[in-house]
């Protein structure tokens, strides 16, 4: 008989590597290298303000992982910009490409963050605005405990996940792009049984729906 397991992983990988070619596809039209100018169903404006309420809590100079960094603005490039010391990775090698060129400041790697590795207890802090929805929802839930594990004890994971569930595949931009999230409620159950308390949380409209953005601790 067919291997089961087997055959979902591949599915999984398959629908990651989709959002990786998407990515290489979009990456301008996604984001404009000042990030002023990139799609209009998100606006840039409020990453300062997210940031910034993460960034008061970590000490002068601290470590961060931006998981899913794209091209680098603007979230990598206002970290660096504080002083922090930036660690980006991304399944897009456009998108890394460019984050290498535009925010020379931080350090970039291109990977499918679902298996990325590093050390435990490498960083202040872990950022992940609109990532976790383009990974299917099993690999969100292995990802969350290495999540944790890279985190030092105390550390901070500001990370945006989907408000109401939803799976599908549309064009995006020109591109075939895939999504996978689960509400909202049970998204921040996943990250409370991996060790996570919840700081606040809030709803970030978008068009006629919108995600949820979480800042929780370790």
């Amino acid at each position: 008989m067919p291997d089961v397991s087997d055959d979902a992983e591949t599915t999984r990988r398959a629908r990651r590597d989709l959002v990786r070619r998407g990515y290489d596809q979009i990456s301008e039209k996604y984001r404009s290298d000042d990030s002023a100018a990139g799609r209009e169903t998100e606006s840039t404006a409020e990453y300062a303000q997210w940031l910034g309420e993460l960034a008061v809590h970590l000490p002068a100079g601290g470590s961060v992982l931006d998981l899913g960094c794209g091209a680098g603005v603007p979230g990598s490039r206002l970290l660096a910009e504080w002083g922090f010391e930036v660690t980006g990775v991304d399944i897009s090698a456009v998108q890394i490409r460019r984050a290498r060129n535009l925010v020379p400041a931080a350090r970039f790697v291109q990977a499918d963050v679902v298996e990325w590795e590093c050390d435990p207890g490498t960083f202040d802090a872990i950022v992940s605005l609109y990532t976790l929805i383009h990974i299917p929802l099993e690999d969100q839930q292995s990802l969350l405990p290495k999540l944790a594990n890279w985190l030092k004890p105390g550390g901070y994971l500001l990370v945006i996940i989907g408000h109401t569930a939803w799976t599908g595949t549309e064009d995006y931009l020109g591109a075939e792009m895939f999504w996978d999230h689960a509400d909202a409620e049970t998204t921040l159950g996943w990250i409370t049984d991996m060790g996570f308390m919840p700081v606040w949380q809030r709803f970030i409209p978008e068009g006629s729906s919108g995600h949820t953005l979480v800042l929780a601790q370790r």
